[in-house]
């Protein structure tokens, strides 16, 4: 549990960022209905609660103030007008962001563990999103919630509850929380910033490839869905666990050379993607031994960047959501065979070079995005959350690198997260699921990985036969 030691709002600095706002593009809609929610945990052995209360929080307050002059849509509202007009980000000048200090007497080696731990232990960590409101018959629903919790002598959370049409991964982990921290380390001064944190706002170059078409059909979906609910979900689910595992460099390209061996011609083999497949298969045995093998075709969801892919391309700054889906499918039974893995590389693989080098861009066939997420949300549905490109083990508020961090969107939906790890090459991976299920991937994904040795050993010695014949 967490007991609330100051709550405060935070805005831009006065005279600073004027009103503004922001339409929403096609990326920005698929996402109108979903939130981001994620934990950020720092080793602090000596942080005495007075050097929070007299140090740590004036200096957080201080830098998020000027973090927010530049990334303004986390203190700002996304707005819904009446008669079901599309929702924009709006900022008015003095809007600011929910920032919450609290302190806890949990146990914070258990908590940055990878052990398997029940999700609701996470919670009181979680900042809550200021409610919703409405004004002259528009629904006002504020962005972002930030909370930073206090482990006396052991460490430090930074976690964060955004709306998820504010911005993606990029947005949110590499730009803002990341210039957010650099201001902190810096000791409260701009002169840190560089080039790479500056958001470009500019929507002018994104168009919808359709005309409005894709917009359209994007909106009557989400506007349907919005309308079956009352208030965002502040709750997780009570009944799932987690856990975190890790894939080495090396054992990241034996991975591969399993992969390549079953299939040379392959046009896409990353680690992202046989990482994925290797999860992907173990869960579908894990999902299958507890009795719960569900449709005889499964769907895999991972998203592609967009933003250099684009014609014209667009800046690695450009703040927003700028990702398309990428859904590969394969049956059941195959996926949860002896080759499920192999097989779930390879469908991954395909569906991401298809995305990627379809004639017309990558935004070909946008239109169909919801169909498609309909068909393949009726049976078995895994989506992929994060990327190891954030590299969020750099995040330093001038306490030194990450410990460890906890993705607590997949908890909302059957999904993982797959990250960087602690060490150079290393693949994390959290998984949240039913204990039953959890158990056994556990089993089923460590027993996978102490036969690689065994299985790449086979590929070498046949393609010394091969070559002898």
């Amino acid at each position: 549990m967490a007991t609330v030691i100051l709550h405060c709002q935070v805005s831009p600095p006065p005279g600073t960022t004027s009103d503004k706002t922001l339409p929403l593009t096609l990326f920005d809609i698929r996402t109108v209905d979903t939130f981001a929610k994620h934990l950020f945990f720092y080793d602090f052995t000596n942080i005495s609660k007075n050097h929070f209360i007299e140090s740590i929080i004036p200096s957080l307050k201080h830098s998020l103030s000027l973090a927010l002059k530049y990334f303004y849509p986390f203190a700002g509202n996304l707005v819904f007008p009446p008669n079901s007009a599309k929702p924009e980000i709006r900022y008015l000048e003095g809007d600011s962001a929910s920032l919450t200090f609290a302190e806890s007497s949990s146990d914070f080696n258990h908590l940055t563990g990878k052990q398997t731990r029940d999700t609701r232990e996470y919670l009181s960590f979680l900042p809550r999103l200021p409610p919703e409101t409405m004004s002259h018959d528009t629904l006002v629903a504020p962005i972002s919630a930030f909370q930073v919790t206090l482990f006396l002598n052991s460490g430090i959370c930074v976690g964060y509850h955004l709306r998820h049409a504010v911005g993606d991964g990029n947005s949110v982990i590499t730009s803002f929380l990341k210039t957010w921290a650099s201001i902190t380390k810096g000791g409260g001064g701009e002169a840190c910033l560089s080039g790479e944190f500056v958001p470009y706002y500019d929507r002018t170059r994104l168009r919808d490839p359709e005309g409005l078409e894709v917009e359209t059909i994007l909106w009557n979906y989400v506007d349907k869905t919005e309308h079956e609910r009352s208030e965002p979900d502040q709750l997780l689910p009570t009944n799932k666990v987690r856990a975190t595992f890790v894939i080495s460099q090396a054992t990241a390209q034996q991975l591969k050379t399993l992969v390549l061996a079953r299939y040379p011609s392959l046009s896409h083999t990353s680690t992202f993607t046989v990482t994925c497949g290797y999860v992907w298969s173990c869960l579908a045995k894990a999902t299958a031994a507890c009795g719960e093998d569900d449709g005889e075709m499964v769907h895999f969801l991972s998203d592609i960047n967009c933003r250099t892919r684009l014609d014209p391309p667009l800046p690695a700054t450009y703040f927003g959501n700028c990702v398309a889906q990428s859904i590969a499918c394969a049956k059941m039974a195959e996926l949860k065979g002896s080759d499920g893995f192999l097989i779930g590389a390879k469908s991954i693989g395909d569906a991401i070079h298809k995305s990627l080098h379809q004639v017309g861009g990558v935004l070909k066939g946008a239109k169909n995005w919801v169909s498609e997420w309909e068909a393949a949300s009726k049976g078995w549905f895994l989506a992929s959350y994060s990327s190891p490109r954030f590299k969020m083990y750099n995040i330093d508020f001038g306490w030194g690198r990450l410990k460890t961090n906890e993705e607590l969107s997949i908890d909302d939906f059957e999904a993982i997260s797959v990250g960087d790890g602690p060490k150079e090459g290393e693949i994390e991976i959290l998984v949240s699921n039913a204990k039953p299920i959890m158990d056994a991937f556990t089993s089923i994904f460590r027993i996978g990985l102490q036969n690689l040795d065994d299985e790449v050993e086979k590929i070498g010695a046949n393609h010394y036969m091969r070559s002898k014949i």
